[in-house]
């Protein structure tokens, strides 16, 4: 580093009051008197905001540009980024030189910024109250970035040293176990969709591969469980999927990180693992409820060979789910907390399908408003809000209980919208729109639409219609519709839209618990996005 008075505009000691001699060469050699004394001032305040910064002066050598307009050198790699012509220095970290990059907690925003304000005190200018404020703040903001990624670093480094290796009791057959660990296929963040589409082939793909040498499945077999997982993964709209990697790279990118091709991979196959154990729920579901078509085809269970050959099915896509996970984060230190957070996270939703099961045993006075915001919390927000963001907060390092408390409760509440709002569009939604036809009614579900009309909103002669007709009628017969219209009568439609703007409020009141738990805001209010309003 210069000394304190060296000048940064000519990159030369500048002379000392009652000196007539100077060093160097440039355009401070023709200076004089007071113009050299400004010009050494000037130097010495543009290194105390160097300072400030963090940063500090390298070698003699000019290198890159400081001028307004000039190209940020942040992050073009050694060597570029060199400018032409007067006015141009190199900031660097740490020991040696580090030619044309700044740390990697220093944005291009902030460079920019930081040479802008150097030029302004160059030229004998000073820093006005609104700059110093921002300088201040965007140093605040990088070194709590630096401060996350180092915290970050160690407990995985931590985690780490923690692995015990593979398990001795499952290396039978030879070869066992198998791991993915290289990603050659470039997943396209310009087109989300088809990319996770070919994550989730390729998955299928590795599960199939193992059947015969490790499980000595003959190929009839084998063709049944591809015909399985095909018929009953592929055609949904995959928001769950999709959101674990969205999450994935909302977390890196507010961590500083940049997510590589690998990171994205295995943050979609993590997606599908949320996709197979919505499949093999479906699946029972579909089965258990006498559902008749599902995503716009017969369900599984209906077509003429499958029956109840269904129950053995949906337990095996169950099973492969947790196959995945251990084939591509089997050698990660926190591979045990992804599969019981997948098991937990299984269980709280056999709770919450118990609950709705059994309403076929109870009487329409226990279908309420309590019981269905109970059954909706365990059956669909669990597995389908909050294991998606878990997982990927568990893979970005996140290990703090009340990081994941308050993501929970967020994440919960939208659940509970969400199946609310499946309620409603089975009564009300065509079934061409819907992809299936809605069978609420004939099931006796405790349902959003029940509940309500049921205890909030029936008189006497409402209330002897759905005790004659509720859970005792067909599907698409005179007796379903009279529900419906009552539904109408009642003014459900209405009261679900107030519903609806109600916990877009509830929703963003969470706001400032999660930003201020460290999570950026916009996983959550993505998330909401992909539902609020939905039709389908």
């Amino acid at each position: 580093a210069l000394a304190p008075s060296a000048c940064p505009r000519c990159m030369t000691a500048s002379p000392r009051a009652g000196s007539s001699k100077t060093r160097g060469v440039g355009p401070a050699q023709q200076m004089r008197g007071a113009e050299s004394a400004a010009c050494g001032a000037a130097g010495t305040a543009a290194m105390a905001a160097v300072a400030a910064l963090g940063l500090r002066w390298s070698a003699p050598t000019v290198q890159a540009w400081v001028a307004p307009g000039a190209r940020s050198p942040v992050g073009q790699g050694q060597g570029q980024g060199q400018g032409q012509g007067q006015g141009q220095l190199r900031l660097s970290r740490g020991l040696g030189e580090s030619p044309a990059s700044l740390s990697p907690g220093v944005s291009a925003s902030t460079a920019r910024a930081s040479a802008a304000a150097l030029v302004v005190l160059m030229a004998g200018g000073s820093f006005s109250r609104r700059a110093r404020a921002s300088l201040g703040r965007k140093q605040k903001a990088r070194q709590a970035r630096q401060a996350r990624q180092l915290r970050l670093a160690a407990a995985l480094q931590e985690e780490k040293q923690a692995w015990i290796g593979d398990n001795p009791a499952n290396q039978w057959p030879a070869g066992k176990p198998v791991y993915t660990v290289d990603y050659p296929e470039e997943y396209d963040r310009k087109d989300p969709v088809g990319s996770f589409e070919r994550v989730g082939k390729k998955i299928i793909e590795e599960l199939v591969s193992e059947l015969p040498e490790f499980y000595e499945m003959p190929q009839k077999e084998i063709d049944w469980v591809t015909r399985s997982l095909n018929y009953n993964t592929q055609g949904g709209k995959m928001n769950r999927g999709l959101i674990v990697v969205e999450t994935g790279v909302e977390l890196m990118t507010h961590q500083g990180l940049t997510p590589t091709n690998r990171d994205l991979n295995r943050f979609a196959v993590l997606g599908w693992a949320v996709e197979l154990l919505q499949a093999c729920m479906l699946m029972a579901d579909d089965m258990m409820d006498g559902s008749l078509t599902r995503r716009g085809q017969p369900c599984w269970y209906k077509l003429p060979d499958v029956g109840l050959l269904n129950t053995n099915d949906f337990l095996m896509v169950e099973m492969m789910l947790y196959k995945v996970i251990k084939r591509h984060f089997g050698q990660e230190p926190y591979f045990p907390w992804l599969i019981d957070t997948v098991l937990e996270t299984t269980f709280q939703t056999e709770c919450g399908q118990l609950l709705d099961s059994i309403c076929a045993n109870c009487t329409l006075e226990e279908l309420d408003t309590t019981r269905w915001e109970l059954i909706v919390k365990y059956k669909t927000a669990f597995y389908s809000f909050y294991l998606p963001v878990a997982l990927s907060m568990l893979v970005c390092g996140i290990r703090d209980p009340k990081v994941f408390d308050i993501a929970r409760d967020c994440l919960l509440r939208m659940g509970i919208y969400f199946q609310a709002q499946d309620d409603y569009l089975d009564a009300f939604a065509p079934p061409e729109v819907l992809g299936k036809v809605g069978t609420d009614i004939a099931d006796k579900k405790c349902s959003w639409l029940f509940a309500h009309a049921y205890h909030d909103y029936a008189d006497e002669e409402a209330k002897a219609l759905l005790d004659k007709y509720y859970g005792k009628c067909e599907v698409n017969t005179e007796e379903e519709e009279m529900i419906k219209t009552l539904y109408k009568k009642l003014g459900l439609p209405e009261l679900f839209t107030e519903y609806e703007e109600r916990t877009v409020k509830d929703l963003e009141a969470f706001r400032s618990e999660i930003e201020k738990a460290g999570l950026p805001w916009s996983i959550f209010d993505r998330f909401f996005k992909l539902i609020f309003k939905r039709r389908k």
